[in-house]
């Protein structure tokens, strides 16, 4: 686990899939309820138990709430990060553990970061998300991590 960044919340942003096996999964699952009091902005419980809540919160989190056409940074940006942090893990742990809606929100939020700053590795993060992780029977199964 010494590979991993230090804070699991960005996790989403910065690991392949397969990192996430059940070890990697239980420490997320821990920040995420260590956070859950510091913000109001999203139900994570909900979110951990529903992957359509995960859904729901992650595309919430991606809104881009213009102003004239564009966002405008504002001293409130830090917070939206923390609460895309929050909603982008929900999804991740869902995604993990085989939900494919979640699975695809990653896919979007990395290849709009991708794009967004040219980052040929965030690109190559997305591709990984898109492809399911299956048993020898072809069913989804959450990954494992390789070594």
């Amino acid at each position: 686990m010494s590979h991993l960044p230090p804070d699991p919340l960005t996790w989403w942003r910065q690991v392949p899939p397969s990192t996430f096996d059940l070890a990697a999964q239980r420490i997320l699952l821990e920040a995420l309820r260590e956070r859950v009091s510091a913000t109001r902005s999203i139900d994570i419980a909900a979110c951990l138990s529903d992957p359509a809540a995960a859904v729901r919160a992650a595309l919430t989190a991606l809104s881009p709430h213009p102003t004239r056409g564009d966002r405008v940074a504002s001293p409130d940006d830090a917070s939206r990060d923390r609460v895309l942090d929050l909603a982008l893990s929900a999804a991740a742990l869902c995604a993990a553990q085989g939900d494919p809606a979640c699975a695809a929100v990653l896919v979007h939020a990395l290849g709009r970061r991708a794009r967004r700053r040219a980052d040929l590795a965030v690109l190559c993060l997305a591709h990984a998300w898109r492809r399911p992780v299956t048993d020898p029977a072809g069913i989804p199964v959450a990954p494992t991590a390789r070594r």
